[in-house]
């Protein structure tokens, strides 16, 4: 018997779920605590997955002489794009404000409290970090040992090992949760469903609207631009030789599993040396995210305004920032990007409920993120060869 294709199996919790809410909701008290032990299995995973995936993320650098004119380069333009592509999405979710009206995540939070003081970022007990779930200390020290691996690398061969391991089985767990999902939709859908109501549906469009805009945005205008200006090749051109990457990243919506795909486009159609091709794309299938960016600003934002939380410029500059590095930390594995949406929630301090909505809604978006980060990674190629004389 063939298995049923992932996002068909979360559209169809999503509508059993949404049936389940309609014809049985006096019952569906028995159902939600599916959708709790889905949620709780997401916050399981924060802690870990933002301490080893960053540690990883900076290790996959190399060694110190790694980090040349090539290196400082690529990490130049990759937080470079990363910083654009989160900026435009910020503005269209503060100009178009699509979680306004919205009740899907439940009542309007009538107290909120999520102060900011830079000096708390810098954690004085690690444990106490680790403990307490403090998302933004955990990133420091996770970048400080980063740091630290990549000065010494050949000896601490032992952590390095230890840590591609733990990288590779928090890899494993996340597919398993995430694999988890329509059950999880189909909880949490049933209990949301006596909320929705038009005004939820035109949110839910306004949405769509932000997050794709964005994208288009990003993918169409802000790095054809870049490709045009630092390397001179014909956009269209390019866009043409790039064609079966950006289909296979469509359809796969794994950066990773598209990444022989994307190397073989970038040296036998655009003719990039494999010095170049060979730094640049893995480091990019790992922490280029742009897409992925734009969107964890843009649903944190969206889950804020629905819940009556007007965040002020420090706190979105907060999420501006953990939506950067969470992108960077998500696996490239078909909706990772909504498992590290709950690191960019906990630094302010909203609840992770809105997440199983979004897990309803994520396939198409899925698809079209993780298309603007592999052309990005592409984009990126170019860029660095700078154009041939």
């Amino acid at each position: 018997m063939k298995k049923i294709p992932f996002h068909y199996s979360i559209l169809i919790g999503m509508v059993a779920g949404a049936g389940f809410g309609l014809l049985f909701p006096e019952q569906v008290h028995w159902i939600k605590p599916l959708g709790v032990i889905f949620i709780k299995l997401l916050k399981m995973l924060v802690v870990p997955l933002i301490f080893v995936s960053i540690i990883h993320g900076i290790d996959s650098v190399g060694s110190p002489q790694n980090l040349s004119r090539l290196g400082i380069k690529t990490l130049a333009y990759y937080i470079g794009t990363n910083i654009l592509a989160v900026t435009v999405s910020m503005f269209l979710v503060n100009l178009v404000r699509p979680g306004d009206g919205m009740t899907v995540f439940g009542e309007k939070l009538t107290s909120y409290d999520a102060s900011f003081n830079v000096l708390d970022w810098v954690p004085d007990n690690i444990f106490h970090a680790f403990v307490n779930v403090s998302t933004i200390q955990i990133i420091f020290i996770a970048i400080l040992f980063g740091l630290a691996i990549v000065a010494m690398r050949d000896q601490v061969k032992t952590i390095r090992a230890g840590l591609e391991e733990a990288n590779k089985l928090l890899l494993k767990v996340t597919t398993k949760v995430i694999g988890l999902a329509p059950f999880g939709v189909f909880a949490l859908i049933a209990d949301m469903i006596g909320s929705l109501d038009f005004e939820a549906l035109s949110g839910v469009f306004k949405f769509a609207i932000v997050i794709l805009g964005g994208l288009l945005i990003h993918g169409l205008i802000t790095l054809p631009i870049l490709l045009k200006i630092f390397s001179g090749r014909p956009i269209l051109e390019f866009a043409k030789q790039m064609q079966p990457a950006l289909l296979a990243a469509f359809s796969t919506s794994s950066s990773s599993a598209t990444l022989p795909i994307t190397m073989e486009c970038m040296t036998e159609e655009a003719k990039m040396t494999d010095d170049i091709s060979g730094f640049v794309l893995p480091i990019g299938a790992t922490v280029n995210m742009d897409g992925t960016a734009m969107y964890e600003a843009v649903a944190c934002m969206f889950i804020a305004q629905a819940l009556g939380v007007d965040l002020s410029f420090t706190q979105q500059l907060v999420v501006f920032f953990m939506a950067s590095v969470a992108a960077m930390g998500a696996a490239s594995i078909p909706s990772a990007g909504l498992v590290t949406l709950t690191m960019v929630l906990s630094a302010v301090g909203l609840p992770l409920e809105g997440i199983g909505f979004l897990f309803a809604l994520d396939r198409p978006f899925d698809m079209s993120r993780t298309a603007v980060n592999v052309w990005g990674d592409m984009v990126g190629c170019a860029v660095i060869e700078g154009k041939k004389k």
